[in-house]
């Protein structure tokens, strides 16, 4: 009678298969070692909202006293080269000949390059979460161009 009863019941439920998408995404990024103001907090991220259209790494150095924080970030469009926006930047040259980008406003500076893997690279440096004027926490020029040299392979 058991055994009838479970071969009952195997026949009756219905098992779904569900077929998982698995893709491995692989991708080694440098990370700066030397910084032009204290570094007290580190922290990364990966967006992962749409990772088939885009894909972006986010790293954040910041000071917990002053607030200065600077973010690595790293983009990628899938299937479509992104373009270096250029416009309202300043040309700078990098040590390893490549171009790279300058913008800077009231709150913040950033330096934009073409990374490696088609990825789009930039650092941009602000005080507390860019609410803050910069004034004399201001980065030279050569402090973001340093730190774009320490990332390149």
């Amino acid at each position: 009678m058991l055994l009838i009863f479970c071969s009952l019941m195997s026949g009756c439920s219905s098992s779904k298969q569900v077929e998982v998408k698995s893709e491995s995404i692989l991708y080694e990024f440098r990370e700066p070692f030397s910084f032009p103001f204290e570094v007290n907090e580190v922290r990364s991220e990966i967006a992962i909202e749409n990772p088939e259209y885009l894909q972006q790494f986010i790293y954040h150095y910041k000071n917990k006293q002053t607030l200065q924080e600077l973010r690595y970030i790293l983009s990628k469009v899938i299937d479509k080269p992104e373009e270096l926006p250029k416009q309202n930047k300043q040309p700078l040259e990098l040590k390893s000949g490549k171009q790279a980008y300058y913008q800077e406003d009231m709150t913040s500076q950033s330096i934009w390059w073409e990374g490696q893997n088609g990825f789009l690279a930039r650092f941009v440096y602000y005080i507390d979460g860019n609410r803050e004027q910069l004034g004399s926490n201001k980065l030279a020029q050569s402090d973001l161009i340093d730190l774009v040299n320490q990332v390149q392979q």
